[in-house]
């Protein structure tokens, strides 16, 4: 399932774990402070709306009942509701909450014997209808001055100078509301001394309990800053790691030793660098004694063999006589081959700016010297940096065992092409080829296929070996894949410079 997860680079998989995370957080810690902070709105409605309810309350129970009407009226604002009936419109809660039972309780302690308390919850909440007119009264809404401003007029009796006033303020307030929604966050209704109801329901703007634009995109942007620095130092950190990669690939292409820096990396990788730029050195001296021991034992074998050759030319001739002498020649090829072989681990040919399409038909034309053709198509101006005769010999490697192997009767194409940064250059036959399941096997040194090679011949199994050694070492390779309808198709694919 997360597969494709643990294909992504290890930088885009802390990224992306990091993302993930700080989104989670994000969310929840947004909800978290909304919830809280909804809550906290809500307790503070209430308790606010409480107070000017028993203050209401209170002017209600002083004054004569043709003026009620008016202090309702102008009581009343955009997050307050109120109604003056002879029966409560909120009903007696038979199960009232803890919170409801702590309002009731307090109530009681000033004086409001009965009262009817709802406590609206958080996934109940209605909308206020502040646009509609209540029953029997005026449904103006004043802001919370104009109703401080109308309650000291009505103290001292000067309500019917302030009417046009308090009508202009009416309208301003009513088209105001009108753009506005409120939740309810409280209902209930209290019994005055007269025996009627003041019902009343607060609520507080809705737009009060969300998160303003600015202070989302400042979380927003607080979190992508902190992403970006978290990335930037996983990257920092991982720079060691990117570097010991492009070490590892450089040494397994060209077997020389590239250093890895361990100075200011971190502590839990040192130890891992300093271990790989042990290995390169213990590596290359391995591949260094090798090479010296083969020289040194192809060197000595070399002296019995000119003896022995030298021995031969005393002996009348005869078929034994020319037997030895065929053994003997494949012993000094063998040595060749093998001196090859070890030579190309420790010796890299510059590279030159070379004429590709020039190399390719001065090749096919000594072997049309030698009797042997070769179908080969110039394509337009090919120059690339190439090691020339590094080239040369892979080609001619390739050619050598097409001729060999593919038979007389096979014919034998030579191709070249240039794709990006890639040079690849092709030698295909179309002799019996090789079995799909065996072409890595062919790679490997001296290695010979019965079934599909002449094992009588002098082949030493190296030079599809040597081959691949040569391209390996210019950031190439060899590729072998069967060719249609039969035999064998050849690829050297080498890189070339990205300064050309």
């Amino acid at each position: 399932m997360f597969s494709w997860y643990s294909k992504l680079k290890l930088i885009h998989q802390i990224g992306l774990v990091v993302l993930v995370g700080f989104i989670l957080s994000f969310v929840l810690s947004l909800y978290l402070l909304s919830y809280d902070k909804s809550q906290r709105l809500n307790q503070l409605s209430v308790s606010g709306s409480l107070q000017r309810v028993l203050s209401v309350a209170d002017t209600l129970e002083q004054t004569p009942d043709n003026v009620h009407a008016s202090i309702i009226t102008a009581s009343r604002s955009s997050d307050l509701q109120l109604s003056l009936t002879d029966t409560p419109t909120i009903p007696q809660n038979s199960s009232p909450n803890e919170m409801e039972q702590t309002i009731l309780r307090r109530l009681e302690q000033i004086g409001v014997k009965n009262a009817h308390i709802e406590l609206v919850t958080q996934n109940q909440r209605p909308l206020m209808a502040l646009s509609q007119p209540q029953q029997n009264h005026r449904a103006d809404n004043l802001r919370g001055e104009s109703m401080m401003d109308n309650r000291a007029m009505m103290g001292n009796g000067m309500m019917a100078n302030s009417s046009a006033s308090h009508r202009h303020n009416m309208a301003y307030y009513r088209q105001a509301n009108a753009m506005l929604s409120y939740t309810a966050t409280v209902n209930g209704s209290i019994e005055l001394s007269s025996g009627q109801w003041l019902n009343f329901s607060s609520g507080i703007e809705s737009n009060i309990t969300h998160w303003s634009t600015s202070v989302l995109i400042g979380l927003a942007t607080v979190m992508v800053l902190t992403i970006l620095l978290v990335l930037w130092v996983v990257r920092r950190a991982l720079a060691p790691v990117t570097e010991l990669g492009n070490a590892a690939q450089a040494f397994a292409r060209n077997k020389q030793v590239y250093p890895v820096n361990s100075t200011n990396t971190p502590r839990d990788l040192t130890p891992t660098i300093d271990a790989f730029n042990d290995m390169q050195h213990q590596v290359t001296d391995y591949i260094t004694e090798r090479t010296k021991l083969l020289a040194a034992i192809s060197h000595d074998l070399r002296t019995p063999l000119t003896s022995l050759r030298l021995r031969l030319e005393f002996i009348e001739d005869s078929d034994d006589k020319q037997q030895m002498l065929s053994t003997l020649n494949t012993m000094e090829k063998m040595l060749t081959a093998t001196m090859q072989f070890a030579r190309n681990d420790v010796q890299r040919e510059p590279r030159q700016m070379t004429d590709i399409n020039s190399l390719l038909q001065t090749i096919v034309d000594e072997y049309d010297e030698k009797g042997v053709e070769i179908h080969y198509q110039a394509t337009s101006s090919l120059t690339a940096s190439i090691p020339t005769l590094s080239v040369q010999r892979m080609i001619e490697n390739l050619i050598n065992n097409a001729i060999q192997y593919a038979g007389d009767e096979a014919d034998i194409d030579l191709s070249v092409r240039r794709t990006g940064q890639q040079l690849q250059i092709c030698v295909a036959d179309t002799g019996v080829g090789i079995p799909e399941h065996q072409l890595a096997e062919v790679l490997k040194p001296f290695t010979r296929l019965n079934e599909a090679r002449d094992t009588g011949s002098s082949n030493v199994g190296l030079g599809l070996s040597i081959t691949h050694s040569l391209a390996s070492s210019f950031g190439g390779r060899l590729m072998l894949a069967a060719n249609s309808p039969h035999g064998l198709k050849a690829t050297i694919t080498l890189s070339i410079p990205r300064n050309e």
